[in-house]
C-alpha cells in the first residue's frame, strides 16, 4: 500500500489524464490496450497525448506490456521506489541491466566469455534527447559499441531529437526523424531507438512500411552498408514530405482492410 504522502506527491506530479489512466489500470488487472483506454476515458477528456501520459506514469510505476495478437496490452506493475533523471545508475539498476544482457553486448552481440568484452551500462535514448534513467531505457553494451554510438549520436542535434521524441505516435517519431535528414540515409539503429522511445515496438519495420501507404504518401527507399565489425546495417531515406493526418493510425488500419481500402482508393483516385 502506498502511504498518503507518497500518493499525494504522485498526484501533484501527474497530469489529470495520467491519473485517470492510472485508475483504469488499477481497475483492470488483466491490462488494457490503447484503444480500450481511449474508450474508457470520460467524454471530453484530452486524448491527444496518451503516449506522453503513459510515459509520465512510467516515472512512478512499472508498466509491463505484452503483445496479444494485434493488441499491445499495458498492465500496472509495482510502484517504483525511486525515480531518477539525474543520469546516475544505481547498483540495483546496473545489476538488473547486466542480468538482462546475459553476458552479451546488446548492440553487436559479442560476449564476455568468448570475446573478452567488458560491458558498460548505457542509456539507449541519450539523456540529452530526453531519455530517462529507467530499466526500460538501459542496456549493456561493450566499450567499442558505446564509443561508436556516442560518436555517431553527436552528429544529431540534441534539441531536435528531444522534440521528435515528444511526438505521441511511433509513426510521427519515425517520419519526423527521416524528415530531419531529408534525402539522406538514416541508420536503422537510430530509427529503432526513436520508435521505441515510449514503448517497445516488436515490429517497428511495419510502422516504417505503414508510412509508404498511399493514405500517408511518404516515399522512403532502403539501402544497406557494412560496419567496421562486418555487420550489415540497413538505412532508410525520405524523398518527400506530407504532414501526417491527425487520424493517421486509423487511416493505416483502414487501408489494411480490403473493403475500406477499396473505398479509400476511390477517394484518392487510385485505380
Amino acid at each position: 500500500m502506498e502511504n498518503d504522502s507518497t500518493s499525494e506527491d504522485i498526484d501533484l506530479s501527474l497530469n489529470h489524464i495520467a491519473l485517470l489512466i492510472l485508475q483504469l489500470l488499477k481497475a483492470h488487472s488483466t491490462g488494457l490496450d490503447i484503444d480500450e483506454i481511449k474508450s474508457l476515458l470520460p467524454n471530453g477528456a484530452d486524448q491527444m497525448h496518451l503516449d506522453r501520459r503513459l510515459r509520465s506514469l512510467r516515472k512512478y510505476y512499472h508498466l509491463p506490456g505484452k503483445q496479444e495478437g494485434s493488441r499491445y496490452v499495458y498492465t500496472l506493475g509495482a510502484r517504483k521506489t525511486a525515480v531518477t533523471d539525474s543520469g546516475a545508475i544505481s547498483g540495483k539498476l546496473r545489476a538488473e541491466a547486466l542480468n538482462l544482457a546475459k553476458g552479451r553486448c546488446q548492440m553487436c552481440g559479442k560476449t564476455v566469455s568468448e570475446d573478452g568484452v567488458k560491458l558498460q551500462i548505457d542509456h539507449k535514448i541519450p539523456q540529452d534527447w530526453g531519455g530517462l534513467t529507467l530499466i526500460e531505457n538501459l542496456w549493456a553494451i561493450c566499450e567499442q559499441c558505446n564509443n561508436g554510438k556516442r560518436n555517431h549520436f553527436k552528429s544529431f542535434d540534441a534539441e531536435k531529437m528531444a522534440s521528435i521524441l515528444k511526438f505521441d505516435t511511433v509513426h510521427q517519431r519515425i517520419a519526423h526523424l527521416l524528415k530531419m535528414h531529408m534525402g539522406e540515409p538514416v541508420d536503422s539503429n537510430i530509427i529503432e531507438f526513436v520508435a521505441n522511445a515510449t514503448e517497445r515496438q516488436e515490429d517497428w519495420h511495419k510502422r516504417l512500411r505503414d508510412l509508404r501507404y498511399p493514405v500517408i504518401g511518404l516515399q522512403i527507399t532502403s539501402g544497406r552498408y557494412k560496419t567496421e565489425q562486418g555487420f550489415t546495417r540497413s538505412t532508410y531515406t525520405l524523398h518527400n514530405w506530407r504532414d501526417l493526418p491527425p487520424d493517421h493510425q486509423k487511416l493505416i488500419r483502414d487501408w489494411e482492410k480490403p473493403a475500406k481500402r477499396a473505398a479509400l482508393k476511390r477517394l484518392l483516385g487510385i485505380v
